[in-house]
């Protein structure tokens, strides 16, 4: 797989130096979760990025709850732990969940050796691999020159334009309840983005948190083939997750960033329930 690793890819590697494990364990309602955790026990050698404050931008009045991070802060950041063009970055968080953020956001930037931990921390313990609870040095300073891959997300404006574009499709990626508007825990407006259908991550995603068979994944979405596919949710979490797998089997697809969080800070945007 391109995108995914397991975890003998990081006991095996052998240029230890330029191997960079990021820990980004998440919880969409307690943003104190993440590091919590990671104090308590992580990969040895694995440095957090805290998703709301370090993988995300700061949210402002449109744009989405949890915009694209300042690139020039989070490379500097990165750079200050040793990272550069040429390090291999493996993401992980406590399954699949919030490491396709990490992901899409560091692919942004345009660094390419990029991979997500298949299951996760959970996976790791699973294979009774070892913890600490140390944290870290940081390596010597590196430099990253920023190469932006803008083609793999998109704004509202582009969105709006796909409404009326019979070639594109937009995946609402969050649960079917908040999909349909029965529920809404985060949101002013419950519903969808007119138009778009519904394929839920957790339908690619075993309980045990590894990716399911690429053959169940591919099944999910082989009626979009032809398609461009724009995946969103409530603040592009989710929809990373959606992107990450159409990626890895070579849809042509692209995030809204912005998703739903976005979407309804506009008063005069339309929001279906169904």
């Amino acid at each position: 797989m391109k995108n995914f690793v397991d975890c003998s890819f990081i006991t095996d590697f052998k240029d230890t130096n330029n191997l960079f494990l990021i820990d980004c364990r998440f919880d969409l309602f307690d943003s104190n979760l993440g590091y919590d955790l990671y104090k308590k026990d992580h990969i040895p050698s694995a440095f957090f990025l805290d998703i709301n404050k370090d993988i995300c931008g700061t949210s402002q009045v449109h744009g989405g709850a949890r915009p694209l991070a300042d690139i020039d802060i989070l490379s500097s950041k990165l750079s200050s732990i040793g990272i550069d063009s040429n390090s291999t970055i493996v993401v992980y968080d406590e399954k699949i969940y919030s490491s396709p953020r990490a992901f899409l956001q560091l692919k942004y930037m345009g660094y390419k050796n990029v991979y997500i931990l298949n299951g996760g921390f959970t996976a790791w313990k699973l294979n009774n691999l070892p913890t600490t609870s140390s944290i870290p040095s940081n390596h010597k300073t590196s430099c990253f020159k920023i190469n932006l891959n803008e083609d793999i997300v998109c704004d509202m404006s582009y969105v709006k334009k796909s409404i009326i574009n019979n070639n594109i499709v937009l995946v609402d990626s969050r649960d079917n309840n908040r999909y349909t508007g029965e529920f809404e825990p985060l949101y002013s407006k419950p519903g969808h983005i007119p138009g778009a259908i519904n394929i839920p991550w957790h339908k690619n995603i075993a309980d045990s948190g590894y990716l399911k068979s690429l053959d169940i994944v591919n099944d999910n979405f082989k009626s979009l083939k032809d398609k461009e596919i724009i995946t969103y949710c409530g603040s592009c979490i989710e929809a990373c997750i959606n992107y990450v797998l159409l990626d890895e089997l070579s849809y042509n697809v692209k995030a809204y960033i912005g998703s739903m969080s976005d979407w309804v800070s506009y008063d005069e945007n339309i929001v279906q329930k169904s």
